[in-house]
């Protein structure tokens, strides 16, 4: 399974359940064994995701192909360049 896709499904869950406080999200770098948790906001988890290209990791974490875009205590946000990424954006799947 993606961990992309596997984070949208907790994020909706998450907003199914009204939570208020940080949700456990999987590392989305291009490690294939990563099973790093990053906790994030629901409204920055949204926020993050208005970019499609758009990777969250956990901190010092890479994704192929992607740029560091910003840095909190408990993630980093990436992105993906398609030329460079590839059709799933070089992520690796959980």
């Amino acid at each position: 399974m993606d961990a992309r896709k596997a984070n949208d499904r907790i994020a909706e869950k998450a907003e199914q359940l009204r939570f208020v406080s940080r949700v456990p999200m999987l590392c989305e770098c291009s490690e294939p064994g990563c099973r790093t948790v990053v906790m994030v906001a629901l409204n920055e988890y949204r926020e993050i995701r208005r970019t499609e290209d758009s990777v969250l990791t956990a901190p010092g974490h890479d994704a192929e192909g992607a740029v560091l875009e910003s840095q909190t205590p408990t993630y980093d946000v990436r992105r993906v360049s398609r030329s460079r990424g590839g059709a799933n954006g070089g992520r690796r799947s959980a």
